[in-house]
């Protein structure tokens, strides 16, 4: 068992201001490296277990696949038959069939000092709860990804011995400055819309980093950079006055320019902050870290969005234990009278053990107005007693589209008013159910400390609520799809005209029905206000029938324009 102990005791001690747990392969050379990770928190379900915030509790060792002889894929859930090579070692085994904490129990008992668990669902780590047996682990236990496992697997499997370091790895390292995702300044949401970033007045992105010295000798002429590329061309690089000196086990703020534009382009910003020092870093795996963002014509969101076809991306699953969970995410802008809420997009999953299928499972999808006034998280008014609900739409699965995102429309479409504050909500009373939380962004800094504003809120069987949620790196994968506010004025006057165009969502072709209307034509529009369809119609017809076989997946403004004069605006989603 390697249990490490500090080059000296005092860091321990100034380990609580930048703690940072890592999961890293020390060896072999191809796989080195901190992989992304989430950890079973000290306290709480996990009563007993060890706290790897500190560091004297980090643990350097070789990994060893967990076996039993109930399952050839290792999933830890019965005893093991291999206990005499997991003694001393870091178990590695798989998620699913059985609780997290069982998996953890199991391998303590056959004697690993340590459990690393392999998401078996395609994307990152996710949260870990404790279930029934968890307060009785104390061996650190974490997870890892899909892909992640399955590289370091197949490497074991080739008769590799893969050494990993896990915990907080504060005075571990000689030399070794580092940034981490959480200690980056970033834009205040993935997902920015381009009618609210039309020039640098708009939207604009405040810079800058706080810098560690992890290592037990003090770091010399430390350099921040950051630079910004859009479609591969290079539009903001910038480097921070040269800091002399940063103490063993210290940590100092360095600022940059804003960034700032004059008009933005559409499209997906790679942020890439790097920091260096006159000495060679004896663990360079967080010298840099990024903070993309996406301007796009469809949505806000603060979880990633997909760089190519600037999607939102569809991330493991996280749930509070309680019979109903509700997740939301903040929006206010000055700007925002722009735009309407035309409905939420969101994913989920069921818990695998559960073999609970979505099918007619319900969620409640709502758009709140936060009345409550206060200035940051400093404020003592900060509350959640003036929440008024503008909105409520019950979406129900169709099939099983486990991880898959879904789009729900709201009933009445939503104006949005200047510099308010709105929650935009999910919610469900499955137990089983799970909703995509996104873990590879960290708005660490933007709220700990910069911004100070909540982004997060979670509610659990309707009445407690956390305005944090689960933490700053656990961003509900959650998107409010927006459109031009000019299109509300067109349906707001004209509701008393009842049409309706079938289906929604639609593969290859959408009936308009007139329902006694006098059609003289239907134009279909993007939400950028494109015309990408338009037929006229003859006088008397009951309905036409749009092929819809050549537009790209999204929503779309089917507008009927009357013989009177007048016009219906219909929203109609085309997924194929």
């Amino acid at each position: 068992m390697k249990k490490l102990l500090l080059f000296a005791s005092s860091f321990a001690f100034m380990a609580t201001s930048m703690a940072q747990v890592v999961f890293s392969v020390e060896s072999p050379e191809s796989l080195q490296g901190s992989k992304d990770l989430e950890y079973a928190p000290a306290g709480n379900d996990w009563a007993a277990m060890t706290d790897l915030l500190d560091p004297n509790n980090a643990i350097l060792d070789t990994l060893v696949i967990y076996r039993d002889d109930q399952a050839a894929d290792s999933l830890g859930c019965f005893i093991a038959v291999n206990d005499d090579e997991l003694a001393g070692k870091i178990a590695i085994l798989y998620r699913g069939d059985c609780e997290f904490g069982q998996k953890a129990l199991n391998a303590q008992d056959a004697g690993a000092i340590a459990c690393v668990i392999i998401n078996n669902q395609p994307g990152g780590p996710v949260g870990m709860a404790a279930g029934s047996v968890g307060a009785d682990v104390t061996i650190p236990t974490v997870m890892i990804s899909d892909v992640d496992g399955e590289a370091i697997t197949n490497a074991m499997r080739q008769g590799e011995d893969v050494v990993v370091f896990i915990g907080n790895k504060t005075g571990f390292y000689p030399n070794d400055i580092g940034i981490t995702r959480g200690s980056v300044i970033r834009a205040q949401s993935f997902g920015v819309h381009s009618l609210l970033a039309q020039d640098g007045d708009d939207f604009s992105v405040d810079m800058g980093a706080m810098v560690y010295n992890y290592g037990f000798f003090d770091a010399k002429n430390v350099k921040l950079n950051a630079t910004i590329t859009l479609d591969n061309q290079e539009i903001y690089n910038e480097t921070a006055a040269t800091v002399p000196n940063i103490d063993a086990g210290d940590s100092i703020f360095l600022s940059l320019p804003t960034f700032s534009q004059s008009a933005y382009d559409n499209g997906y910003y790679h942020v890439l902050y790097s920091v260096e020092s006159d000495s060679v870093d004896s663990y360079d795996f967080d010298n840099s870290a990024t903070a993309d963002f996406a301007i796009n014509d469809d949505m806000f969101s603060f979880s990633t969005l997909d760089e190519n076809d600037l999607s939102l991306t569809h991330p493991g699953g996280t749930r509070a234990n309680a019979e109903i969970f509700e997740a939301c995410i903040v929006f206010r802008n000055p700007n925002a009278s722009r735009v309407i809420a035309t409905g939420l997009s969101f994913s989920a999953v069921t818990s695998a053990a559960s073999e609970l299928e979505l099918d007619g499972i319900p969620i409640g999808i709502s758009v709140k107005r936060w009345d409550d006034f206060f200035t940051d998280l400093d404020d003592p008014g900060v509350d959640v007693s003036g929440i008024v609900e503008l909105e409520q739409t019950e979406f129900f699965f169709d099939g099983d589209p486990q991880g898959e995102i879904m789009y729900a429309k709201f009933n009445d479409a939503v104006q949005l008013q200047d510099n308010q504050r709105y929650l935009f909500c999910v919610e469900t009373f499955e137990e089983e159910l799970f909703f995509g939380y996104d873990r590879t962004v960290d708005y660490d800094y933007n709220v700990s400390t910069f911004y100070r504003q909540p982004l997060f809120p979670i509610t659990i069987d309707g009445s407690q609520t956390f305005l944090l949620g689960f933490g700053n790196d656990a961003v509900p994968a959650i998107g409010v799809n927006l459109i031009d506010a000019i299109f509300l004025s067109t349906e707001e006057a004209l509701k008393d005209i009842k049409m309706r165009a079938y289906p929604s969502p639609a593969t290859s072709t959408v009936t308009v029905d007139f329902q006694g209307h006098d059609a003289a034509s239907v134009e279909v529009l993007s939400l950028t206000g494109q015309r990408v369809h338009f037929e006229t119609v003859n006088s008397g017809v009951a309905e036409t029938i749009v092929d819809v076989n050549s537009l790209e997946n999204g929503l779309y403004l089917f507008r009927v324009n009357l013989r009177n004069g007048s016009s219906k605006t219909l929203n109609v989603v085309v997924s194929h």
